[in-house]
């Protein structure tokens, strides 16, 4: 029985089969990895200068683990404490605001902004108290860039990956990034996360799916490369010739983030399961200042993600199908689903 329930992925893509069907139908395998993957994964909160407030609470992953989260800035460090009052469990904050102390408001228990207990009305006559315990928990955090992650585990490295990013693009202007409200949007569609994942992480289907996109590209100059916990895709402009001008360079982070960096700025796409046929997506449109995400053309970011859902969504219908268990990959154009695969199946066995 235990020998089902494993999934192996060959390292030779050249025999390799791709993940079976099963997987993305189990609410086994979809606990499993939600268990196991996303939470030691790292996940983008927000942005320095979006975190505007020295108090900023946010919840890890709300569809799934949902736990209960706040940023504290104090001096200009930033921590991430537990939301929940270590009394009666109440949550702490609600919203974004500038405080000097963090007060539950059901019974008046006070934390300073590192989340250390400062004062406990009715607790006169309680022994051995306060103690560590009775301070909000601290979380893992890391800060890269203009950017805030956080983690429960922390156990998946993600250092090399963002490095990478740092030394190749070393010239960008991280510093001019702003966020844009406006052009930020979030979907949910009723697919399994690790389908949408798969689809970003092969040009492929670029001909085929995005005839807009595929006339601004110079399609042969695609290229993918294999980091730590990571897949980088780039690709020439339709107009540049010996890769003088990059269109894009697309930055996938294990297990869930895309960072599209462009010429006009970054787009962030962060993949939040719900259940095994549902998926949030965030995107969020960071464009240098004094310009802004291209809306209207053919190839335009919006246009090109509705065309990615709806293949996805047609995968999701495909895979209960009795007649298909699992394919085969392209050794040219699919090494970055086959090392997303090799990831996934090494947590599950």
């Amino acid at each position: 029985m235990a020998n089902q329930s494993k999934i192996l992925i060959d390292s030779d893509i050249s025999i390799a089969k791709t993940m079976p069907s099963k997987f993305y139908l189990s609410d086994k395998y979809f606990n499993e990895i939600i268990d196991k993957v996303f939470k030691q994964s790292w996940q983008l909160v927000t942005d320095f200068k979006t975190l505007d407030n020295n108090i900023y609470p946010y919840s890890f992953l709300e569809d799934t683990i949902n736990e209960p989260m706040l940023l504290s800035k104090y001096n200009d460090k930033v921590s991430s404490l537990s939301n929940v009052c270590t009394h009666r469990a109440n949550i702490l904050c609600n919203k974004s605001s500038k405080v000097n102390s963090i007060r539950c408001n059901y019974h008046g228990r006070t934390f300073n902004l590192n989340g250390e207990i400062i004062s406990y009305p009715g607790f006169e006559g309680v022994k051995d108290f306060p103690k560590s315990c009775d301070d909000l928990k601290k979380f893992k955090i890391k800060e890269w860039k203009n950017f805030i992650f956080s983690s429960i585990g922390g156990q998946i490295k993600i250092d090399n990956i963002l490095n990478s990013i740092s030394d190749r693009l070393k010239d960008y202007p991280f510093e001019t990034l702003v966020f844009s409200k406006q052009d930020s949007k979030e979907y949910v569609i009723d697919a399994h996360w690790a389908l949408y994942c798969e689809n970003y992480l092969e040009g492929f289907h670029v001909p085929f799916i995005h005839k807009g996109l595929n006339k601004d590209i110079n399609f042969n100059s695609y290229k993918t490369e294999l980091i730590d916990n990571g897949v980088l895709q780039f690709v020439d402009d339709e107009k540049s010739s010996d890769g003088e001008k990059i269109y894009a360079y697309y930055y996938w982070v294990f297990p869930n983030l895309m960072l599209n960096f462009y010429d006009w700025g970054l787009s962030v796409n962060i993949i939040e399961p719900i259940n095994k046929e549902k998926t949030k997506i965030k995107f969020l449109s960071y464009p240098k200042k004094n310009m802004r995400q291209p809306q209207t053309s053919d190839s335009s970011i919006g246009k090109v993600e509705l065309e990615d859902q709806q293949v996805v969504l047609s995968v999701q219908n495909g895979i209960k199908s009795s007649a298909y268990k699992q394919g085969r990959y392209s050794v040219k154009h699919e090494s970055g689903v086959h090392y997303f695969h090799q990831l996934l199946s090494g947590y599950i066995n």
